[in-house]
């Protein structure tokens, strides 16, 4: 089921009620050109420009759910939006958690939330902002970037929400059929950014450190070798800063 709406707060707001009017059994999505209150990961808002971005949100039913297997899900579902934009010849990193980006630069934000609800049961709720045809970011101009500015040219919005509708459902349908498939941990890892460089990174503590991406595990769990030792981060314990470069 799929329901639009011209302008809302924020879709991962919205959606649950879409899928609740829709019946609550099968995976349903809501998008928006215009969001005025969008979030992403940690409550960090989301600002785009009114008609000229995406922004999507899937409820996704989980009938058997397993939450040991919900890391590799959250695996499955971003590199699918990497192959969906793939489709238009981008070739887009994963900055860890959830982040899409292009050569350094923020293409797109992914939210993923998990709800349980008594008339619809246990969900996954998938949020989706991606930078289309806006061109200025003003101060974000250094780290955040669009598919116009990338491709030169204006791009349709709605064939953009189909193509990730599409990949995403086909992630989903193949990890309800193995939610254990050890692809979707590779194929994480293949398209992370910076793996087995140098980065700087800060702690909830507010403290600096820097260390060697050795990549994620199946828990979804960051792997930085810091002074010839594994340590292992959870998500919201610690945030990727900068590649350190080499000289």
């Amino acid at each position: 089921m799929l329901f639009y709406t011209p302008s809302c707060g924020s879709t991962q707001d919205l959606v649950p009620l879409c899928a609740k009017q829709a019946g609550g059994k099968h995976p349903t999505a809501l998008l928006t050109f215009h969001q005025t209150q969008g979030r992403g990961q940690q409550s960090r808002t989301w600002n785009a420009e009114p008609g000229k971005n995406l922004a999507l949100s899937i409820w996704l039913p989980l009938r058997n759910p397993r939450p040991e297997s919900f890391p590799l899900l959250n695996m499955a579902l971003t590199v699918a939006c990497v192959k969906a934009l793939a489709q238009l010849d981008i070739s887009t990193e994963i900055k860890w958690p959830n982040d899409l980006r292009f050569r350094g630069s923020k293409l797109a934000g992914l939210l993923m939330e998990t709800h349980s609800i008594e008339e619809t049961g246990k969900s996954l709720c998938m949020g989706i902002g991606v930078n289309v045809n806006q061109s200025d970011f003003q101060e974000l101009s250094q780290s955040a970037t669009s598919l116009k500015n990338i491709t030169g040219k204006e791009q349709n919005l709605m064939d953009l929400a189909r193509m990730l509708l599409t990949h995403i459902q086909a992630a989903f349908v193949t990890w309800e059929k193995q939610p254990d498939n050890a692809e979707f941990l590779q194929n994480f890892n293949e398209h992370l950014e910076g793996k087995n460089a140098l980065w700087e990174a800060e702690t909830n503590t507010q403290e600096f450190t820097q260390g060697t991406l050795q990549g994620v595990d199946a828990q979804g769990r960051l792997l930085i070798e810091i002074n010839a030792k594994t340590t292992t981060f959870h998500h919201g314990s610690i945030r990727l800063k900068r590649v350190i470069p080499k000289f």
